[in-house]
C-alpha cells in the first residue's frame, strides 16, 4: 500500500475512526482504553461478517492468528494487518522479515517495544475519546 489508509469500524457500543500512515504502526495504552475492545471487533467481523454487528469501512482489515499467521500473510496483499500482543509471533525475526517483504499495512497492539521492526515514534498512538466515539492520537509530538 501507498500513501495512508483511513478506517471507521463501529457497532451499537463503539465507534473507532484513525488514520494510518506508514506500512508499520504501533497502538499503546492502559488497560480499559480500548485496544482490546478493537482488536476483538475486527476479529469478530473477520469471523462472522455481518452477522458479528461490526461495520467496517476504509479497505480490508484483518488479524491473523495462531500457528497459522505465515500462511495467512503470505496470501494477502493491500490489506492492514492487526495483530495483539497475545500473538508472540509478533516478537519473532520470521514476522519482522515478512513485514519488511509485503505490501501490507500493520498496526500493533502492544505495550512492548519491538526493536526486530523499523517503525517511526510518529507512528504510536493511543486512544482518545471517552463514551462511544474514539480517535488514535499520536503518542510523541516534535516541536
Amino acid at each position: 500500500m501507498v500513501g495512508r489508509v483511513s478506517f471507521k469500524i463501529s457497532n451499537q457500543r463503539n465507534t473507532y475512526k484513525f488514520t494510518l500512515n506508514r506500512n508499520i504502526s504501533i497502538l499503546r495504552g492502559d488497560s480499559g482504553t480500548g485496544k482490546t475492545t478493537l482488536y476483538d471487533m475486527i476479529r469478530d467481523y473477520n469471523n462472522m461478517g455481518k452477522e458479528s454487528g461490526v461495520k467496517i469501512s476504509g479497505g480490508n482489515i484483518v488479524t491473523p492468528e495462531g500457528k497459522n499467521w505465515e500462511d495467512e500473510l503470505d496470501k494477502l496483499s493491500n490489506a492492514v494487518v492487526v495483530i495483539d500482543e497475545g500473538s508472540k509471533f509478533v516478537f519473532s525475526k520470521e514476522f519482522a522479515s515478512k513485514v519488511k517483504g509485503c505490501d501490507n499495512y500493520f498496526l500493533i497492539i502492544t505495550r512492548s517495544y519491538l526493536s526486530q521492526l523499523p517503525y517511526s515514534v510518529d507512528e504510536i498512538y493511543s486512544i482518545k475519546g471517552t463514551g462511544k466515539n474514539k480517535e488514535f492520537k499520536r503518542k510523541h509530538h516534535h516541536n
